[in-house]
This record gives C-alpha cells, sequence and structure tokens, in this order.
C-alpha cells in the first residue's frame, strides 16, 4: 500500500481532527520544504521505477520451479509484516527522510542479494527481506512527507489533487521501465536488470539526502502507547471500514500480478526454463497497465464524487476479481486486454484511503497507522501465499482458480460491510477530504 502518514507533532487525542502542531515555518525553512516540492517528483519517479517488475517471478521460478517462487513471495510478504509497523514507527518518530533514506538502502543491498545470488536459494530470500524492506519503508512515508510539506506551507488543501498527479507521475515511470526492464531480460540476461536497478536505488538515496523534515515541535510516542493510539481511530465507523478495505485491497491488487509472468509463458507456450520473448511481453504489459493505473489515479477524485468514495472502492475491488477470474479461465492473449486494468485499484485506491486518512488523524499517528493497515493486509496476503504454495505443483490456472475464488469472497464481505457503513454511518457520504 502506497498511503500518506506523518512524523511529528503533538495534539491531543480526542480522536481524528485536524492537526495543530506543525508550527511556523521560518522562511528559510520555507524555502527547504518547498524545496521538498520539487525534489519528491523526482524521488516518485526514482522510486517508480521497478526495473525489475517484469521479470522476478520468472527469475525466481525458471531456478526453483513455481512452488518456490511464490515460497519466496510469501517471504516477502511476510518479511514486509516484521518491518512494516516499526518503519511506520520510526517514520512517525524519527521523521520521514531518514525513513526514505533508509529504503534506498534496502534497495542497493536487495539488487546486490539478486546479482550475487543467482540460483542460491537464501541469498534471493535475503534480496526479497531487503526489498520488504525497503517498501515497508517507503510505504505511507512518502506521501505522508508530501502531505506534510503541504500542510507546512499552508496548502494542504491541494493534498488530493497533487497526490493524483504525483501518484500519475511515478505510473508513467513504472510504465517506462517495464518495458526497458522486459528489453534488457530479453536481449541481455534477467541478471542484467538487476544492474540497471541496483543505479538507480543509488540514484535514489541520492535524491533523498537533499530531502528535509517539514517543520513540527512533536513527535510519535513510544512504541506501544504509539499502537494504542492508532487503534483507537478505529472507534471511527468510517475510518474502521477504510481501514478494513486496505486489509483486503492487498490480496486484491496482487493476485493477478503475482502469476503474471509465469501465465504468460503459458500464452506463448513455453516452459519454465524456455522464457523466450516473456520478459518483452512482460514489459508491455506491465507498461499499459501502469499508464492506465495512471489515468486511475487521477480520475479517483472525480470517480468518488460521482459515485461516493465506498461504492468507487467496492468497485475497484471488482474490477481486480474479474481480471484474475479471467486470467485462470483464458490462457489466451486476449485477456490481456482485462490485464491492462490490473492497476487500476492500486493506483486509485491509495489516493482514496490517504485524502480519508490524512485530515481525520493528528500527524504524529499517520504513518503508523497506515503501516498497522498495510501489515495486516500483507500477513494476510502472505499467509495465503505460503498456503496456495502447499498445493501448487506448478500448475498456474490451478493457483489462479483459488485466487479467483478468494478474491470474489473478499469481494462480496466488502458488498456488505459497505453497505453497513454507508447506511449507518453519514461520513461515508461526506467529501472525501474536509
Amino acid at each position: 500500500m502506497a498511503e500518506g502518514g506523518s512524523a511529528e507533532d503533538g495534539a491531543s487525542q480526542d480522536g481524528p481532527t485536524k492537526d495543530h502542531a506543525a508550527g511556523p515555518v521560518t522562511a528559510a525553512g520555507g524555502q527547504a520544504v518547498a524545496r521538498n516540492l520539487r525534489l519528491i517528483p523526482v524521488h516518485e519517479i526514482v522510486s517508480g521505477s521497478l526495473v525489475w517488475l517484469p521479470i522476478l517471478v520468472l527469475f525466481t521460478r525458471a531456478r526453483f520451479d513455481l512452488d518456490g517462487a511464490l515460497l519466496l513471495s510469501g517471504i516477502y510478504y511476510l518479511a514486509v509484516v516484521v518491518l512494516e509497523v516499526p518503519s511506520g514507527w520510526m517514520s512517525d518518530r524519527l521523521g520521514r527522510v531518514p525513513t526514505l533514506r533508509l529504503a534506498a538502502v534496502c534497495w542497493i543491498a536487495a539488487h546486490l542479494c539478486f546479482l550475487v545470488g543467482d540460483d542460491r536459494f537464501w541469498y534471493i530470500a535475503a534480496g526479497q527481506a531487503f526489498l520488504a524492506g525497503g517498501f515497508a519503508s517507503l510505504s505511507g512515508t512518502d506521501v505522508t512527507l508530501h502531505y506534510d510539506s503541504l500542510e507546512a506551507l499552508d496548502l494542504a488543501e491541494e493534498y488530493r489533487d497533487r497526490q493524483g498527479r504525483l501518484r500519475s507521475l511515478g505510473l508513467v515511470a513504472t510504465a517506462t521501465s517495464s518495458v526497458f526492464g522486459g528489453l534488457i531480460g530479453w536481449w541481455l540476461d534477467l541478471r542484467a536488470v538487476f544492474v540497471v536497478s541496483l543505479v538507480l536505488a543509488i540514484v535514489q538515496f541520492g535524491v533523498t539526502l537533499r530531502l528535509v523534515e517539514p517543520g513540527s515541535t512533536h513527535r510519535a510516542e513510544m512504541f506501544h502507547g504509539q499502537i494504542r493510539s492508532c487503534i483507537s481511530y478505529l472507534a471511527d465507523r468510517y475510518l474502521g471500514w477504510i481501514f478494513f478495505y486496505g486489509i483486503l485491497m492487498v490480496t486484491l491488487e496482487h493476485v493477478a500480478f503475482e502469476l503474471m509472468q509465469p501465465w504468460l509463458t503459458e500464452v506463448l507456450d513455453r516452459s519454465a526454463d524456455e522464457v523466450g520473448a516473456t520478459p518483452l511481453l512482460s514489459g508491455a504489459a506491465f507498461a499499459v497497465t501502469s499508464l492506465v493505473g495512471a489515468v486511475a489515479a487521477r480520475s479517483a477524485d472525480p470517480l468518488a464524487r460521482r459515485f461516493g468514495a465506498v461504492a468507487t472502492l467496492i468497485g475497484l475491488a471488482g474490477l481486480s476479481a474479474v481480471i484474475v477470474s479471467s486470467m485462470a479461465l483464458w490462457v489466451s492473449a486476449p485477456v490481456l486486454v482485462l490485464f491492462a486494468f490490473r492497476s487500476a485499484q492500486g493506483a486509485a485506491a491509495p489516493v482514496l484511503i490517504g485524502s480519508v486518512v490524512a485530515p481525520r488523524v493528528e500527524q504524529r499517528h499517520r504513518a503508523t497507522l497506515l503501516s498497522l493497515n498495510s501489515l495486516a493486509g500483507r500477513l494476510g496476503y502472505g499467509l495465503i501465499l505460503l498456503a496456495v504454495s502447499d498445493v501448487a505443483a506448478d500448475e498456474v490456472r490451478r493457483v489462479l482458480g483459488w485466487f479467483s475464488m478468494i478474491s470474489w469472497m473478499m469481494v462480496a464481505v466488502l458488498v456488505v460491510t459497505g453497505v453497513v457503513v454507508s447506511r449507518t454511518d453519514g461520513a461515508a457520504a461526506a467529501p472525501i477530504v474536509r
């Protein structure tokens, strides 16, 4: 999940009210914070350039079969579970910028592990753990630094529009890098992709060295108190439903992605060892999905205003379920038309979730709350991956069938609970940002 959270400020714990501890920003401090607004898009481009995206599962499946690839994915998600909340608390306690620097360092270590590990399982598992550490540190912190910087400059009301545009920019970077990564994997070697990824991670670290913390006077509580304070926000029925949606969203937005690359090898009638043009097609597919996601991110606000946030979020969940069901039913290139919308939920939903959370949660609690949300979602999905890997038997469509059934069960639960929230809580129909 890529949402927002905040570093440090102090207010009462009376509930989700607007913060009031950011404090005045001096002229020099204002210039430094304004520089953040110029650097954050650069950071979004570099961190969104996931060159390895179209080849990672091809890389792991070719070496360890489908059950090994799923096990490695499960290790990744469970590593995020371990690191998600501590990294969110670190962001709230120590600051956004140190946490973003840690994310870049983790990715540098991850790509080094992939490069030297090759077919040594535990090296690749370590790479997955470092990759997880990078995403855990990035999740919530990047978006919250954006919100905090705007808030320090009295521009918080521009957040939703700016964040939608920023998210679109990152997805365009993902699209471009996916094509590039697919080309490198096809033309040279799958491992060569990690060389480029390593260079990008180093550049990412360099950008974070230029970022500054927005002015603030109070920091997060000690760990256990912070967790208790964050959980207390869920007494707000609407915020509680958004939190629940965020948990299920992790599975719904990832099930199609997880088996996209081995599914493509079957579409192309290739074995796991003979990937052929799969990196090219995979890169092109992820590029298209990222571009569609960029449009979805920009459309999140208009859709929510037209249909309501709850209905929009449920619709996005249903779209994800339709995609994975289609992949389970048909191993056919025309299904790629549907797969193009795979990033719609992952792009649009976090914009809406962040817009709900930021104004309802104190600044010093935002990153931790969103990390708790992401942790719960990744824990559930990691356990699903580990369970399914036990019965996978290297059969892609069989696993997709399980994922399809799980997805529709989740959509049904969201529909029922969403109707209840919409009928019993007037906040659900209220404007997303107040």
